[in-house]
């Protein structure tokens, strides 16, 4: 019997399991991405509920409840919920591989866009264009994103600084004024670099934008704007940051383009005419 009819054929519930099994039904496709914890908060039960109720299915644990809950939807949808951890088998093939990805990437980029509010992207957006000085921290992988933007962004005129190892980004930031914008890119804000850099930036009152995951303790930190991750993928169980890389992606190229339009005829003619400069044979 597959999860959905367990859940509709249970009895002997109590209000709160009721409320949670109706809130599962309903909500399928919102329930497989979230912790025991958000489950809790939007079905309005206790944490314990959600754990006697998974007892009463005989599951093992939230993740198999949400791994039953992805193969009922892959088997009832047109679209497949893919697992964006582990999204292939060792069994598949270049097709199965191909299409796997692509739906990785789908359902990262549909997470991200949920996750931030157009709000939050022109509050962003303003702190960008409003910047004399444009400063990226980022660490690891993530510093190659922050500097294919800082590409973008010089194309259009706009300068920005990827300091790369340590003692540069500490440098940065502590020759941080009022006049300069921070991206700091931190997904779970576990190392201490990134708090002591914040430190130094909150100190000198340099603008920070932060960049990271909805459960990152660095939340709690006084900042001038945040862009949200998409948080589908364990930071460390996993067979490559598929989703983080896209999510961080789309994030910084949606930063471009509301740059770009804030004067799309200047920023487009410029960036030809320079590209002409560069490449007179063409003209």
């Amino acid at each position: 019997m597959n999860l959905i009819l367990k859940l509709k054929n249970l009895d002997k519930l109590t209000t709160s399991e009721t409320a949670l099994v109706n809130y599962i039904l309903d909500f399928p496709e919102k329930v497989i991405h979230f912790s025991p914890k958000e489950l809790a908060e939007h079905s309005f039960v206790s944490i314990s509920t959600i754990y006697r109720l998974i007892n009463k299915l005989d599951l093992d644990g939230l993740n198999d409840l949400k791994l039953a809950l992805v193969n009922y939807l892959n088997e009832h949808t047109t679209e497949q919920i893919i697992d964006v951890d582990y999204p292939i088998s060792a069994e598949d093939n270049h097709y199965a591989m191909t299409k796997k990805l692509k739906a990785v990437y789908e359902q990262t980029l549909q997470s991200t866009i949920d996750a931030n509010t157009v709000e939050m992207m022109a509050l962003a957006s303003s702190l960008l264009e409003k910047s004399d000085f444009i400063d990226i921290y980022a660490s690891s992988a993530n510093i190659y994103f922050a500097q294919n933007f800082q590409f973008q962004m010089q194309e259009v005129g706009k300068r920005i600084n990827v300091p790369i190892d340590d003692y540069m980004q500490n440098l940065a930031a502590a020759n941080s004024t009022s006049d300069h914008l921070s991206i700091v890119v931190s997904y779970g804000g576990r190392g201490s670099s990134v708090k002591k850099i914040l430190k130094t930036l909150t100190n000198n009152k340099s603008k920070i934008l932060l960049i990271t995951s909805k459960n990152n303790p660095l939340l709690t930190e006084k900042v001038d704007g945040i862009l949200l991750f998409s948080s589908l993928e364990n930071h460390y169980n996993k067979i490559s940051s598929f989703s983080t890389r896209t999510s961080l992606m789309y994030l910084f190229d949606r930063l471009y383009l509301s740059f770009f339009n804030q004067d799309y005829e200047k920023n487009l003619a410029y960036k030809l005419e320079n590209y002409q400069k560069m490449n007179p044979d063409l003209i």
